[in-house]
């Protein structure tokens, strides 16, 4: 098997990883790249790499063999290509969920740590990656496989000097040292937990225990508690860049798979909100189960549950960027509204709180009101300084007004005293349901008519690319 088809087969297999934002929270877009494609502009990554390269790119890796790679958008602007593969496919756990467990019928593949590396620097050295992301199946044990996925990363900083972001999943049950040392290497880190509770990990993941899981996650973030006292004035980047070489400069993630296990939304959620809390995690990922073959101890949907992946984002969201504690999400239910962004559900449970007058609400009542972001917020409150705000200065500050105007006063008027602003939710199919005459100032007293104005009208769409759908 040449390398070309190894790398095919490993971008395929990497699948289930997370390892950059959902394509639905934060868009990312994959595709190959042919031979005619033109050659894009090199780095100063690629550019460091190439100086320390000990070999010129290697021409068996071209250009179509760029399936592995994918675009990344980031929160906070542009995007970067990373390459997201496994060191191998074969695997001495059967995790019941996952694709490239020992009893799977899959193609199995692998790449020796070197010629990996070597690949990773030929895609770096052509300026076509900013990143890479390496994981494996557990080859044999967790330290026999961790030392192969250290080795890979050791030859790809000190051979062949690759200055760029490096993601190195650490597999559960390795032992500290080996964690340790992952960590002098990678750019971040990740363990995944993958299930919610002890009892189903049991159940559907037999190999695994959840201290295999959590030791090496308190390793990582004690380790994370010192390089933050020890560069207290230079704080970790979350952001994907160029030039991210630091050690473990951007922290550890993980992953929890949704939908394989029977687990309310409200423990997922739980879970996330003591791993933030308790383990320094940057990013918890939530992945929707795709089911794989015919186990009985896992269901069998329709169809994989990406409206509900999606919710479980908007929601970890807010309790990390908008003040709100997890519980507040699930007052009524243990489950998330499918057809409402949560922050709108909650809204619709507290009319007494609204409208929020946009003159006198301070950050964190302007972060609740749905359709008002936190960038919103702060132009809002920058606005006001001025004394320039306005209805029309709303419709320019990316806020959802279709949303956001059912929940706010302007001066003491709401956004359908403003002339032409009906004009503005006509084409909205849920306005029709406001009977002729409606005062629709008085929409919060019928949250239940409210709701189906501003639910969402479809479903999320799926990735356009599911097997290459990946979460950082």
């Amino acid at each position: 098997m040449d390398r070309l088809e190894t790398l095919r087969i490993l971008s395929q297999a990497a699948d289930w990883d997370a390892a950059a934002p959902s394509t639905r929270i934060e868009q990312s877009s994959c595709a190959p790249l042919d031979s005619a494609h033109t050659k894009a502009p090199s780095c100063p990554a690629s550019e460091a790499s190439r100086a320390g390269s000990s070999s010129p790119p290697d021409p068996a890796v071209r250009e179509d063999a760029a399936y592995g790679i994918c675009r990344v958008k980031r929160l906070g602007g542009g995007s970067v290509p990373i390459l997201k593969v496994l060191l191998s496919n074969a695997c001495s756990y059967n995790c019941a969920y996952c694709v490239n467990r020992r009893s799977s019928n899959v193609r199995r593949a692998s790449f020796q740590p070197e010629e990996l590396a070597r690949t990773v620097s030929d895609f770096d050295a052509r300026g076509r990656i900013h990143g890479a992301f390496i994981s494996s199946g557990v080859l044999g044990t967790p330290d026999e496989t961790m030392e192969r996925l250290i080795w890979t990363a050791r030859t790809l900083r000190e051979r062949y000097g690759y200055q760029g972001y490096l993601h190195l999943k650490v597999i559960p049950g390795s032992s500290p040292d080996l964690v340790r040392l992952a960590m002098r290497y990678a750019t971040r880190v990740s363990v995944n937990i993958e299930l919610p509770s002890e009892e189903s990990l049991v159940r559907i993941a037999p190999d695994k225990s959840p201290d295999a899981i959590l030791s090496p996650m308190s390793l990582i973030a004690e380790h994370m508690r010192e390089l933050q006292l020890n560069k207290a004035d230079k704080p970790a980047s979350d952001s994907l860049s160029p030039l991210a070489a630091s050690p473990l400069t951007a922290g550890q993630t993980t992953q929890m798979i949704v939908g394989a296990s029977p687990e309310p939304d409200s423990t997922i959620l739980a879970l996330a909100r003591h791993l933030y809390q308790s383990f320094n995690v940057r990013r918890v990922y939530y992945s929707a189960f795709r089911p794989e073959g015919t186990d009985p101890s896992l269901p069998h949907p329709a169809a994989p549950p990406y409206t509900r992946e999606f919710r479980l984002y908007q929601a970890d969201m807010l309790f990390r960027w908008y003040g709100f504690e997890p519980d507040e999400l699930f007052e009524q239910s243990e489950y998330l509204d499918e057809d409402l962004d949560p922050k709108a559900a909650w809204a619709l449970r507290h009319p007494g709180l609204f409208p929020v007058e946009l003159m006198t609400a301070d950050f964190l009542q302007l972060v609740r009101v749905p359709g008002i972001g936190p960038t919103a917020a702060r132009r809002i409150l920058e606005a006001r300084k001025k004394g320039g705000l306005d209805f029309q200065h709303l419709q320019k500050m990316r806020i959802r007004l279709r949303n956001a105007a059912w929940f706010i006063t302007l001066r003491g008027k709401t956004p359908f005293m403003e002339a032409g602003f009906d004009a503005f939710l006509s084409d909205d199919p849920g306005f029709g349901v406001f009977a002729p005459g409606f005062a629709v100032s008085r929409a919060l007293d019928h949250p239940e008519i409210l709701r189906e104005i501003i639910k969402d009208k479809k479903p999320p769409a799926p990735p356009t690319q599911q097997e290459l759908d990946f979460l950082s």
